[in-house]
């Protein structure tokens, strides 16, 4: 009874096993190179390769002619990539496909091309070419390594220079000169030196904007080399450069106005101060008179306070670096929590700024609530900055 009921169970499985071997198909795609080169097995955007085709009658039907061929790298179709050109053989062909992003691939090509890695692979991609009709699965390939160029080398090591200048730069100017530190304050009108162009302290408002505007900078030629994209503009990036430009703009104003404050303070005192001492000398010469010994006495002590108030106040106009870090996180009472919070937060925007641009290969645009998020923490900087001392 058993072996009557084993035998049609193996005679299913012998019926099963059949078919799935009839069904698997040999290669569809047999060879693929760039055209006008056969050897040659590696393109670029704006390229057109040829694929090398057998059996394609068993693709086409008469619902789905040549027109609805689509190439297909690394198994995902590339939408729109309708055959420029075609030679059909018996049951062979040879197709030609135009490499371009459209709107309507974009981000198909941003799939493929994004996360570059350092290596080998950085620079040229290997990529698994095949055909397919549109909106169903790829066919069968021998072509799995064909080398698709991601970056040009030439552009890439031009772009790599201009960015060393360009930091190159802006590290140097950044120690040297005022770009990225506070404005020394003019002591010219009290008759004194100021500090030296490279001696004040980093502003945090200054270095938020060069933050910004170097990232952005740096991602959009990234984008650029890869995508050969150059609206990479957003909405969001504008908001963003004038977050930053507004927090520098304001960090300048607010410097320059307590500045021109602290000097008229001092002005004053050193007009008190002389009428004082005009005074003292003007009791000195009526000694030996009664009761003016006290006078002077006190006018003295008056004349110490006054010279400590000015003193003050210009070591206050002269507040001179530190160094980066204390700079930008510290104000006259220490580290300031609402300075590390527009620091801190900065930094992770920035951060993902970044690996955005580097996996997508888009600008981020960042959300309204983020946007808000970094203008709520530079107001908050520029609101307790007021009764500050230092940038």
């Amino acid at each position: 009874m058993k072996k009557l009921i084993l035998i049609p169970i193996l005679a299913l499985f012998g019926l099963n096993l059949m078919a799935e071997t009839s069904a698997l198909k040999p290669d569809t795609v047999i060879d693929a190179y760039l055209e006008g080169n056969r050897k040659e097995k590696s393109a670029a955007i704006s390229d057109i390769i040829v694929v090398d085709v057998a059996h394609i009658n068993g693709l086409l039907t008469a619902q789905n002619g040549i027109k609805q061929v689509r190439l297909f790298l690394n198994g995902i179709e590339i939408e729109g990539s309708v055959p420029v050109g075609w030679y059909l053989q018996g049951d062979g062909a040879e197709l030609k496909f135009l490499l371009q992003r459209t709107a309507a691939n974009n981000k198909t090509w941003n799939m493929l091309l994004g996360y570059p890695e350092f290596g080998s692979q950085f620079f040229n991609l290997p990529l698994s070419i095949s055909i397919g009709l549109t909106g169903q699965s790829s066919q069968a390939t021998k072509i799995s390594s064909f080398q698709f160029l991601r970056i040009e080398h030439v552009w890439f090591w031009i772009c790599i220079v201009v960015l060393l200048v360009y930091f190159g730069v802006l590290f140097r100017y950044a120690k040297t000169t005022p770009m990225l530190r506070d404005t020394p304050a003019d002591l010219t009108p009290l008759g004194i030196p100021g500090l030296a162009a490279g001696n004040s302290p980093y502003s945090l408002g200054k270095v938020q904007m060069a933050f910004w505007f170097s990232i952005i900078l740096a991602s959009y030629i990234f984008i650029w080399l890869i995508t050969d994209n150059y609206e990479l503009i957003t909405t969001g990036i504008l908001v963003l450069i004038g977050i930053g430009a507004g927090t520098g703009l304001g960090a300048v104003s607010i410097n320059n106005n307590k500045a021109d404050k602290t000097i008229k303070q001092v002005q004053d005192l050193q007009a008190q101060q002389a009428d004082l001492r005009q005074a003292t000398d003007l009791l000195k010469a009526a000694l030996p008179a009664a009761g003016i010994e006290a006078k002077i006495g006190y006018n003295n002590f008056l004349d110490c306070q006054l010279t400590s108030n000015i003193n003050n106040l210009i070591d206050g106009l002269k507040t001179g670096k530190d160094n980066f870090i204390n700079d930008i996180l510290t104000d006259e009472n220490g580290v300031s929590f609402h300075r590390l919070q527009m620091a801190v937060f900065t930094m992770v925007l920035g951060f993902v700024f970044i690996y955005t641009a580097w996996a997508t290969l888009t600008m981020p645009d960042f959300s309204a609530t983020l946007l808000t998020m970094q203008g709520i923490t530079a107001g908050t900087y520029l609101g307790f900055k007021i009764p500050e001392k230092q940038g």
